[in-house]
């Protein structure tokens, strides 16, 4: 009886691991709030920084609360900001994909937005 405990305790302690490296790959990260939003320049890229109420990545070695998304599609580039911009406006939470870092800003991959 003993063993089988043992057993269980394992399998869902291996089960656990699984989940979090699988949202660790993912680099997915919901329910942010943005509190605020600015267009960068760059001359190969349309880009844009937001910033989220809470610090939650530590991008440049320090807890940051900056994103950062460009595309080389222009198109793409103003959906995505202006799904930013209506979350900010309406205070609905976004979830991201980060791609890493770059200086103390996440790249941020996909943009989505909920209620």
């Amino acid at each position: 009886m003993k063993s089988l405990i043992q057993v269980a305790f394992l399998f869902s302690f291996v089960l656990g691991g699984i989940q979090t490296s699988f949202a660790e790959e993912n680099n997915v990260k919901n329910n942010l709030l943005i509190i605020s939003l600015y267009q960068i320049e760059d001359d190969t890229q349309a880009g844009f920084d937001f910033f989220t109420s809470l610090k939650s990545h530590k991008c440049g070695g320090k807890l940051s609360n900056r994103y950062r998304s460009y595309s080389d599609n222009q198109e793409v580039a103003k959906r995505k900001f202006q799904l930013v911009l209506a979350a900010l406006n309406f205070k609905h939470k976004v979830s991201i994909k980060s791609l890493g870092c770059e200086g103390r800003s996440m790249l941020v991959d996909y943009i989505g937005i909920s209620h």
